[in-house]
């Protein structure tokens, strides 16, 4: 049986960040959702944005997770460190790259409990409850009662092992290599429109050779 716990707002719950998309001038990828990619100096970056599939499923409450694949075509081997990537502002308002290991947060996350056999949930509970058959008829919200009290949820504390798991690491790309993986940003707030950036850095000399940047809009 769920215990009955305090309820925190929906909001808080379930995350309140922006959902990013490509800009319209962003280059899309033909079959890869809210995904652009753009390259110099023969480094190619594909960005895809709303794709965290992991735990814990709202990651986008406490941070912005975008999924890079970085192609080096080039002739320099590419430093991948994460002072080197941001989400930047037109008002030049910059977000940072966080190290997973030094991601310290929480959020909350349905308790596992098994799919009953014929059962139609409340159509407003299904974000709490993925994978469970919603009610198709009439079962109105009754806010007088779910204000103070609701079902139960777990804390998550950040990192956690998917995250880590996930993440786009820090070393060197070598010429022809290829790599992907998350990269988890500030949470982004206050703007209508974010950049990505990515400054190239020679993984010998530490001298910088370009920049690549992917428009994004926050919706």
């Amino acid at each position: 049986m769920l215990a009955c716990l305090r309820l925190l707002p929906l909001a808080v719950l379930l995350g309140c960040a922006g959902t990013l998309v490509p800009a319209p001038e962003a280059r899309r990828v033909p079959g890869l959702r809210d995904a652009a990619v753009a390259e110099d100096a023969g480094v190619e970056i594909i960005a895809v944005a709303n794709a965290w599939r992991g735990f814990p499923p709202d990651l986008e409450g406490a941070v912005t997770p975008l999924l890079v694949t970085l192609t080096n075509r080039g002739g320099r081997a590419l430093e991948l460190r994460y002072e080197h990537f941001s989400l930047v502002s037109p008002g030049g308002v910059y977000y940072s790259a966080l190290p997973p290991f030094q991601i310290h947060d929480t959020v909350y996350a349905p308790v596992d409990t098994v799919y009953p056999a014929g059962f139609g949930l409340a159509p407003y509970l299904s974000p709490w409850y993925p994978g469970w058959s919603v009610w198709g008829g009439p079962f109105p919200y009754r806010g007088g009662y779910y204000d103070s009290y609701g079902t139960a949820f777990q804390r998550v504390a950040l990192p956690s092992g998917d995250m880590v798991e996930k993440a786009l690491p820090e070393g060197v790309l070598s010429p022809g290599g290829r790599i992907t993986g998350y990269l988890y940003f500030e949470h982004v707030e206050d703007a209508r429109r974010i950049d990505f950036v990515a400054h190239l850095v020679d993984g010998g000399t530490g001298e910088e050779f370009g920049a690549v940047e992917v428009p994004f809009v926050v919706d």
